[in-house]
């Protein structure tokens, strides 16, 4: 299942979250160069905020195998106000309420198989195309690496450059991109990567299920999962994933 962490339950994730921002340095500040602020040991932007959302994929320990950031665009983003010329015409029209930015999708790379590297990254599609949806989302933008684009249109389907390649500051050179969200895409994107079912998971800090530790939710997800390898509905033991559970 794909753990997605808002500032309502971030306390229930500090050394996830801790260990996404450190390797968001490593990835970033030390491998790229990008000139990013460092802080704690990890990367941070102004994007780090109340309004953040990150989807992180665990293992059976609870430590982090990879994680994504989302946040909606409408008072700022990185590709609309600090690499605007990645977008053709005015960047502006991106910056809405219902559209997110989604940006520093990081993963641990060592010991993962492609077909382990594929299974992580059709996940967290499924799942943030799974919370779009409920939250009334019509559309992904971000910036990618230009040579990252024919992969990246494979894997998200609908996925539309916004613009021709252009430099990055820091070298190099990328493009802007957007998704339409829609029930259309979240089918394909289940029957193409066999992910039937859902995966997102928002522990709320009112349930009964906070008072365990986030590695017994992982086991217990585990031992439910389909002999594909893919967690079955957690409805039986969650139902539903998004409800509240113990809330009047």
């Amino acid at each position: 299942m794909i753990h997605v962490v808002t500032a309502a339950n971030r306390g229930f994730y500090e050394p996830q979250l801790e260990a996404m921002h450190r390797l968001r340095r490593e990835l970033f500040i030390v491998g790229r160069g990008w000139d990013l602020e460092e802080r704690d040991g990890g990367e941070y932007d102004r994007s780090d905020d109340e309004r953040a959302i990150y989807l992180l994929m665990l293992d059976q320990d609870a430590r982090l195998l990879c994680g994504m950031r989302l946040r909606p665009t409408d008072d700022w983003s990185v590709l609309t106000d600090a690499l605007p010329h990645l977008v053709m015409g005015d960047a502006a029209r991106l910056k809405r309420p219902d559209i997110w930015e989604m940006t520093r999708h990081v993963s641990i790379g060592m010991g993962a198989t492609a077909p382990e590297a594929r299974r992580r990254s059709a996940e967290i599609r499924v799942a943030m195309t799974e919370l779009a949806l409920r939250d009334g989302i019509s559309q992904f933008v971000g910036a990618m690496d230009t040579g990252l684009l024919g992969p990246a249109t494979q894997g998200w389907i609908r996925l539309k450059a916004a613009g021709l390649p252009q430099p990055y500051p820091e070298g190099g050179s990328g493009l802007g991109f957007t998704i339409p969200v829609s029930e259309g895409l979240l089918a394909d994107l289940r029957r193409d990567f066999a992910c039937p079912v859902p995966i997102a998971f928002e522990l709320d800090a009112r349930s009964p299920l906070s008072a365990r530790p986030i590695a017994e939710l992982e086991i217990r997800s585990r031992a439910r999962q389909g002999a594909d390898g893919y967690p079955p509905s957690l409805a039986p033991v969650w139902a539903p994933c998004f409800a509240v559970e113990g809330a009047a």
